[in-house]
C-alpha cells in the first residue's frame, strides 16, 4: 500500500507550523474584535449625532419663528 508516515521531525515541523497559523489567526482575530468594538462605537456615536441633528432641524425653524413673533410682539407694542 501507498501509505505514508512521517518522521518525528516531520511531524514536529508540521505541529509547530499549525500552532504558529493558530497563533496568527487568534492574532487577526483580536484584531477584528477590536475592529468590530470600534464600530460598534464608532455607530453609536454617528447615531446619536444624527439625533441631535434632526432635533435641531425642527428646533431652529420653530426659535426662528417663535423669535420673529416676539419681535414683531415688541414692534407693535413699542412702535404704536
Amino acid at each position: 500500500m501507498g501509505e505514508n508516515w512521517y518522521s518525528n521531525k516531520e511531524l514536529f515541523e508540521k505541529i509547530d507550523a499549525l500552532y504558529k497559523e493558530i497563533s496568527d489567526l487568534r492574532t487577526d482575530l483580536e484584531t477584528t474584535r477590536t475592529l468590530i468594538r470600534d464600530y460598534n462605537n464608532l455607530r453609536g456615536k454617528v447615531e446619536e449625532t444624527a439625533t441631535r441633528v434632526n432635533t435641531l432641524m425642527w428646533a431652529v425653524p420653530v426659535l426662528i419663528a417663535g423669535l420673529g413673533l416676539f419681535l414683531t410682539f415688541l414692534n407693535f407694542v413699542m412702535g404704536g
